[in-house]
């Protein structure tokens, strides 16, 4: 077992010296992102963290959520008892020797193991059901790691929203690691509209159990570079995982979003939206990635990767890509499709009374709420419709808008 000073000396190796991206299919298709490990001195700490308090009020009077942890760069509170927040210093090394992540794995992870602040520990006993909100506010550098597990029999719902302090550069890196135990049901959401001096990183890695269920939607609206990836191993008989990811950019923003599904054992499902909406000379790269292996009768897998764009000068590529070491009695398929609004659409609404922006407006919004849909937690369901809102009709993001969704009809 290594120590943790080996640990971390092997993830900052690891971090140092690996490319960017270790998969020959998709070397050519990746966005570079700087990340800072450092954070800059702070001139008064207080003033920060009487900003960090000011920005969690004016959150929790706009969304009316209740949240049960708020961790930023300077100071971290847990309303609950299921919700433990551990300095990076004080982790043991049997934490750091059980992870999901290894550093040698991938080069992000590596960032995550070596720099990160504080781990956040979610664990729900057998028969348990919990919904739980996070909200995380980043400074100038926040690496952190949120940590999963559920017992058999249990469920879990959980919203995380991610802001930022300033529009300086700045660092917002998670790893998550999430274990669903038999015949247990985990949701995990996340919303993240950083500044425009952010650079993003959102790491997700799981594996569920005989009849577990996973399912997990990430909401891309902030940031000036975001990359993630998700790698989803349903290893559990009649194992079911969705994973839903969009991605909405304006001006230069960039998205790479990378996700690894695998149907490991018979009767498993995995299926994969991801979504992508642009304008200016934003880019965003969907690389989806299923696999079937050996003896896997009766799975499902899919993936369905889809963009539309605003302006002449925003690019999707759309990725999708399959393995299947076992043809029989299973379903599997994949697709992908890039187009502006389609201007017969735009014609038909505006025969119907509505004039062109309406039209354009009401378009874009049907195409996001198809993925927003997928939220089951109906305040973070509201929250992530009022910043796409926000943003289709001024151009702005960073901060959290008044909720503004409740005369958006979504189906579900």
């Amino acid at each position: 077992m290594q120590s943790k000073k080996e640990f971390i000396a092997e993830a900052i190796s690891s971090y140092n010296s690996m490319p960017a991206e270790t998969n020959d299919l998709y070397k050519k298709y990746t966005v570079d992102i700087q990340l800072d490990p450092a954070s800059p001195e702070t001139a008064d700490i207080n003033a920060c963290e009487s900003r960090i308090e000011r920005l969690s009020r004016a959150v929790t009077d706009k969304t009316k959520i209740k949240f049960d942890a708020i961790i930023s760069e300077h100071t971290t509170k847990s309303f609950r008892d299921n919700v433990k927040i551990i300095r990076a210093e004080d982790a043991d090394a049997d934490m750091l020797s059980s992870k999901l992540f290894k550093s040698n794995d991938d080069k992000l992870a590596a960032f995550s193991n070596a720099y990160s602040k504080y781990f956040i520990i979610v664990d729900l006993p057998e028969g348990k059901e919990e919904s739980l909100n996070l909200l995380f506010i980043n400074c100038a550098c926040l690496p952190v790691q949120v940590m999963v597990r559920t017992g058999s029999r249990s469920k879990l719902g959980m919203f995380e929203l991610y802001l930022s302090d300033s529009d300086s550069n700045g660092t917002m890196s998670v790893l998550h690691e999430v274990r669903v135990g038999k015949d247990s049901r985990v949701e995990l959401d996340a919303l993240h509209n950083e500044g425009t001096g952010s650079n993003v990183v959102n790491l997700c890695k799981s594996v569920i159990a005989d009849c577990g269920s996973f399912s997990s939607n990430f909401i891309y609206a902030g940031g000036s570079t975001t990359k993630a990836k998700s790698i989803i191993d349903s290893q559990g008989v009649g194992s079911s995982a969705e994973v839903c990811e969009l991605a909405f950019g304006n001006s230069e923003q960039k998205f790479d979003l990378t996700t690894y599904m695998t149907n490991s054992k018979p009767r498993s499902h995995a299926k994969l939206e991801s979504g992508a909406v642009l304008d200016g000379k934003a880019h965003c790269i969907l690389k989806g990635f299923a696999k079937v292996e050996k003896g896997t009768k009766g799975c499902f897998s899919r993936i369905t990767e889809r963009g539309i764009l605003l302006s002449r000068d925003a690019h999707v590529d759309a990725l999708p890509d399959m393995a299947i070491d076992y043809s029989n009695e299973v379903k599997a398929t994949h697709s992908a499709a890039t187009s502006p609004l389609d201007p017969e659409h735009l014609f038909y609404l505006e025969s119907r009374g509505m004039d062109e922006p309406q039209a354009r407006k009401t378009l874009i919004t049907s195409f996001l709420a198809k993925y927003i849909s997928n939220i089951g937690n109906g305040v973070a369901h509201e929250a992530a419709m009022s910043v796409m809102l926000e943003k289709l009709e001024s151009g702005r993001f960073g901060s959290m808008p008044d909720m503004a969704a409740r005369g958006v009809w979504i189906s579900r």
